[in-house]
């Protein structure tokens, strides 16, 4: 897949599996979303993980117009028992504000609620506006807060929220 600039139209923002193969486009993605930016290794070790999974959105190419594939982001899940945790989830600049973060939410939850999931926590950085926002529009409320849980490459030191979805019924009683 290739790297190019361009507004994408919600409609044409595609799903496929994040695999080891496609490791090197999650990473560089990564790079382009944080300061502590995962490689590609990271990315496969994180899929190797018993409940991992990922999903990666991209603009579909055109052979005929000789345009490649564009990514325009990915989100990393880990699930044990009925609950999972969204690892990182990050957008390519220049697909922000085009849904292609909501789209990635929704499939997520779809497959999280077949797998008998019931409940998705995440942490995001207090100063985060729009990644916040995005998150309390979806359903997700803060629970939680972890001090100084981010330390920029400034030094300067940023709290986490932890927030949370429920999906539906919970087998083990934690949402009763």
């Amino acid at each position: 897949m290739a790297r190019q600039s361009s507004h994408i139209p919600a409609t044409q923002i595609e799903l496929v599996a994040l695999t080891a193969a496609f490791a090197p486009v999650a990473a560089a993605l990564h790079a382009e979303g944080f300061e502590d930016c995962w490689d590609a290794d990271s990315i496969i070790r994180l899929l190797d993980v018993p409940g991992a999974f990922g999903i990666l959105a991209y603009a579909p190419g055109d052979e005929a117009e000789n345009r490649d594939d564009v990514p325009l982001g990915f989100v990393l899940i880990q699930s044990v028992l009925d609950e999972a945790e969204i690892n990182t989830i990050v957008v390519a600049k220049q697909a922000r504000k085009c849904g292609v973060a909501r789209k990635l939410l929704a499939a997520v939850s779809d497959r999280l609620r077949q797998n008998g999931i019931g409940r998705l926590l995440l942490e995001v950085a207090e100063d985060n506006a729009p990644a916040i926002a995005l998150y309390q529009q979806t359903g997700f409320t803060e629970i939680g807060r972890r001090k100084n849980y981010y330390r920029r490459k400034s030094g300067r030191t940023c709290d986490a929220l932890v927030m949370e979805r429920s999906l539906g019924y919970c087998a083990l009683g934690w949402g009763e």
